[in-house]
């Protein structure tokens, strides 16, 4: 590789960041609202997945990453599997119901149109 294309790649970062979505009523278990998430507690986010990349928010208070595998950790660290004495298991923290991804920052479908 050429010093100047490996310089390029350094200059790369990762946003943490996650499709918009907006909460809406429902009672629990009512799953007659299609594409919408429940979290443990009953809340419901209608998420589209179909948003253009430019639409969507950087998590608050997460960095720019350096490395993408820094920003997998980060969702990983926000978003982990509980398991009860009982062996029943569930998804547990923030980033659990909000599709995160990590995007990098010179992605083209981040600029505005």
């Amino acid at each position: 590789m050429k010093p100047r294309h490996a310089a390029a790649l350094a200059l790369v970062g990762w946003y943490l960041m996650t499709a918009p979505h907006q909460n809406i009523s429902r009672s629990c278990g009512d799953d007659s609202v299609r594409g919408a998430v429940s979290d443990a507690g009953c809340l419901s986010y209608l998420i589209n997945h179909n948003t253009p990349l430019r639409e969507w928010q950087r998590v608050p208070d997460t960095p720019e990453f350096e490395y993408k595998t820094d920003c997998q950790h980060a969702i990983a660290a926000r978003c982990h599997r509980e398991v009860e004495e009982n062996g029943e298991s569930y998804l547990d923290g923030p980033l659990c119901y909000e599709v995160p991804d990590c995007i990098a920052t010179d992605d083209p479908r981040l600029k505005k149109k």
